[in-house]
């Protein structure tokens, strides 16, 4: 909910500091200039990487200690033990302070904030042509301009995010295969498996490189396929409880 609502601040926020009425932004650009458009692009890209910045600050240190009790359920640990969830949190911030609850922060969000950043992009756009398309057949709400999600019957909703996670979990694969290298070659280093000498992937792009230079673009997009049967119907449940939800409130409250 902090990431669906972090997105819907700051998309609200944007939109009214480039100028871009409620109206005009749901339209999504109808009847308008492509510079309305292209501030649209931006309010939706820039809205998407904020709120993966935001979710991130609770994401990765749930995800770093989930890491240590996993390495340490497999033997990996020969020194420090971790008596659960909550001796982990503990443990890791007097040891290694933030930097070692906040490790690989920066490349969950380079893996992820792009996701999710082209996620909105992709869905605001679906919505608009699904929305586009109901009222075309329903002439009882095509004069209505400002028709909400709700306005938009359940099987579009559930395309709109079908798809959308589909494309953008695609297209940022070989993003998540590199956030996924570094965490496996974090969780040796943690287990004292592996010394920083041996390290193969000094950093996200070093390991895009890496892949590439050995199994070109196949290699990158290696996973793709069970990445999008992954996020396509995770995205769909999230996106149609929480689209329904809010204009249920919506209604409830006004």
């Amino acid at each position: 909910m902090i990431y669906l609502c972090s997105y819907e601040k700051i998309k609200n926020t944007l939109s009214y500091k480039m100028g871009i009425s409620k109206d005009q932004s749901i339209s999504g650009g109808e009847n308008g200039s492509s510079n309305r458009a292209g501030k649209q692009f931006l309010v939706y890209l820039s809205s998407g990487m904020l709120a993966e910045t935001i979710a991130c600050v609770i994401y990765v240190p749930v995800d770093v200690i989930k890491e240590r009790l996993q390495v340490q359920q497999r033997g990996g640990f020969s020194q420090e033990k971790y008596a659960g969830s909550w001796d982990a949190l503990v443990k890791i911030m007097k040891n290694e302070g933030l930097s070692g609850i906040y490790k690989g922060y920066g490349a969950t969000l380079a893996s992820f904030g792009p996701f999710s950043a082209l996620y909105f992009v992709f869905y605001e756009k679906c919505k608009y042509w699904a929305r586009q398309q109901h009222r075309q057949n329903q002439s009882s709400v095509s004069d209505n301009s400002n028709a909400a999600v709700d306005d938009i019957p359940f099987p579009y909703i559930v395309a709109c995010s079908a798809s959308s996670g589909a494309l953008a979990s695609w297209l940022t694969s070989p993003l998540d295969m590199a956030k996924l290298r570094l965490q496996v070659q974090r969780g040796k280093l943690a287990a004292n498996s592996t010394s920083k000498a041996d390290v193969s992937y000094r950093s996200m792009v070093d390991c895009l490189q890496i892949v590439y230079r050995d199994a070109g673009f196949k290699g990158l997009f290696r996973g793709a396929g069970a990445r999008v049967i992954h996020f396509a119907p995770a995205t769909t449940i999230t996106m149609t409880c929480y689209e329904k939800c809010r204009s249920f409130y919506a209604s409830y409250f006004s």
